[in-house]
This record gives structure tokens, sequence and C-alpha cells, in this order.
């Protein structure tokens, strides 16, 4: 009997387009495309966070109710519940804190994007307790799955994982992304997409853009869900007294809308911190955008030599080479091969293959 799969988050939401939420919606879709006719997905969500990309005759999604309150303790109930409910399977999760026990009745994978609780740029977390559990239960995890080599090397190095037991699943761009863009109008100078939060260091672009004395006026676009920095940002900017238009845009309803930004744009900035991943680099080179972002390990791991890397503490270099860089003439489009490692279908296709070396009947 062929091995069914239950991919279940209770942090997704299908109105926003961020890297978690565009990596659950297309693994899945691309995951039933490539599973034989004999095996079938179960998608566990929370209630009224049904997408289209799960309409298909293999994937059965089921919801999970919303609590008023402790929400997350009667999740977790009732996760367990219906974990020991189904037949044994292969589980893709990213839900904390981890019902180990009734997950041990199916084969785990838990997936990580990063491990920002172990760095500065952690959530709160009282007396650091979360940290705790996380490290505790993350080691009693039978496997992980992380979506860079950096967040692997974290997760050995400062959770002390077994190599072993984590593979390395990247994410990816949708197809709507790969066929080369026909707008040559790129009416934006600059874009940054990225949640305003601390780590994705907004302050040094903004910074950067005070020092502007340029005649030709600068247009710049922000897009991002705030997560506590929006404020303090939007109030940097509105101190700009020179020739810069900066619209800071809360988020954008569909894929095909937040490919059109790309297509106007430029020049990619992004001056993050610290990352898992770092989808948006891929999907700016994909659309033909020139992309700067700071030399951290994560962005030369994804972005490799066609992207130019900057100090994350240096405003007047990175506005020098921001205006060097818009002066070049239009960069010639990346060959296909390096986009092959980030097709959707490719990531779960060899997902696929490496589930379906495990017998579990």
């Amino acid at each position: 009997m062929a091995n069914n799969f239950l991919f279940c988050s209770f942090y997704y939401k299908s109105n926003l387009k961020t890297g978690a939420n565009k990596r659950f919606e297309n693994i899945i879709s691309s995951f039933a495309k490539h599973i034989s006719d004999d095996q079938r997905i179960i998608v566990l969500i929370k209630k009224g966070n049904i997408s289209d990309r799960f309409i298909h005759d293999k994937i059965d999604v089921h919801e999970v109710s919303r609590f008023p309150f402790f929400d997350r303790l009667f999740t977790f109930v009732s996760y367990s519940f219906r974990l020991m409910s189904y037949k044994k399977m292969i589980v893709v999760t990213d839900f904390m804190p981890i019902p180990l026990l009734a997950l041990s009745k199916h084969l785990h994978f838990q997936l990580i994007h990063d491990i920002r609780n172990f760095t500065k740029f952690k959530r709160v977390d009282l007396f650091s307790f979360g940290k705790i559990i996380q490290k505790m239960q993350w080691k009693k995890c039978q496997n992980i799955i992380t979506v860079s080599d950096f967040t692997k090397k974290e997760l050995t190095q400062k959770c002390k994982i077994e190599p072993e037991k984590i593979i390395v699943s990247p994410n990816g761009i949708d197809r709507s992304y790969l066929p080369r863009p026909s707008n040559n109008n790129r009416d934006i100078d600059i874009l940054y997409i990225a949640t305003f939060e601390k780590r994705k260091n907004h302050q040094l672009l903004v910074e950067a853009l005070e020092n502007y004395s340029g005649i030709d006026r600068l247009r710049v676009c922000l897009i991002g869900k705030d997560l506590g920095t929006r404020d303090q940002i939007v109030s940097s900017i509105n101190l700009l007294e020179n020739n810069i238009d900066v619209d800071v845009i809360d988020h954008v309803g569909t894929e095909s809308e937040l490919i059109g930004y790309y297509d106007r744009s430029n020049l990619f900035v992004s001056p993050s911190l610290y990352e898992g991943f770092g989808m948006p680099l891929v999907e700016a080179l994909s659309r033909g955008c020139k992309v700067l972002c700071t030399d951290i390990e994560v962005f030369r791991e994804v972005g490799k030599d066609h992207v130019e890397y900057f100090s994350p503490d240096d405003p007047p270099a990175l506005l020098r080479l921001i205006l060097d860089t818009l002066n070049r003439p239009k960069r010639e489009m990346i060959d296909n091969k390096f986009f092959e490692s980030y097709k959707w279908s490719n990531i779960a296709r060899d997902l696929v293959s490496y589930f379906n070396e495990y017998k579990l009947h």
C-alpha cells in the first residue's frame, strides 16, 4: 500500500502572501501532481483558510475550529486527537508545541523555517521558556525539514540536533514567475518586500536614503505586514526632505499583483539581518530586477553571484551602491538553469521521491 500524507499548518492564512504561506500552498498543490493515483493528501488548517490551491481530487481539506480562549492549547488537544484517529501516514507540520506522543503513530517531519528564537531577533519569550521547549522538542523529533543549508547548520550548532535527521528542502517560486517579463516600463526605482519587524532592518534603507541629494526623483515602494516597526519606519520616512517618494503598502491580494510590483521595479533591495531563506530574492531575480542585499550567509547561499552584497551597518555605502546600480544598463536575464532548483514542481518531486523510500505498511 502506498504512503498517504498529512500537511498541517495552523499558522497558515490563505489571504497573506508570506514565504511560509506560499510554501504551504505550493508544496501541497505540486505534491498532488507527483504522487500516484492510490495516494492521498490531507490538509489540516484553521477554519476559514481553504485555498483554491487545495482543490484537487487527491486532496482532502480538514479544518480545526478557532477557539476564543487559549486557542493554542485547545488546538494542541484537538490536533492530538485527530492524529490518533488517522491511519498511519507521513506528517509534515510546523505547529508548536509538537504533540510528540500523537505523532509517534506516524512518520513525522517537523518543518522549521528558521530559528530566530535563538538569535537576538527572538519573539517575545518570557524567561526564554519557549526557546527551551523548542530545543527539547526539536531534539526529540523523528525528522526535520528545513529550507536552507544555513538553517540546517544553525540547528546542528545551536540546538545540537543530529544532522542526519535534517533534510533541506528549499523554498521556491510559483510557475507564474518564470515566463520572461515583457514590461520594460519600470517606474519604481527601489522595491523592498518584507514584514515590518526589527530583523528586516528597514531603518538601514531609510537612513541611506536620507543622504540622497540628487535632482532626479526616486520612487521607493515598501510592501509588508506590520509586526512592530511600521510606525517607526513611517515616521522616519515622513522626515525625508529630499527628492524621494515612498509608498508603504500593507499587503497585496494576489500573486499576479505581487509580480506586477516586481515587473515595475528596477532594483530590489533587502537590508535584512536574519532570514531562514529569502524567497523575495529569487522572485525578484526571476522578474529581471537588479538585486542588492546584506552580506549574510543565507543570502550568499540563495543569491550566489547573481546578487550584489553590502554591509548591514553602513548607510552611506548602501546609498552609493544603490545609485551606482540604478545608473547601470538593464541587467541581462539570468539563465533558466539557475531557477530549476527553485521550481516548486521540482522541490515537490524530490520530496515525494524521498518520502516514498519509506514503507509505512
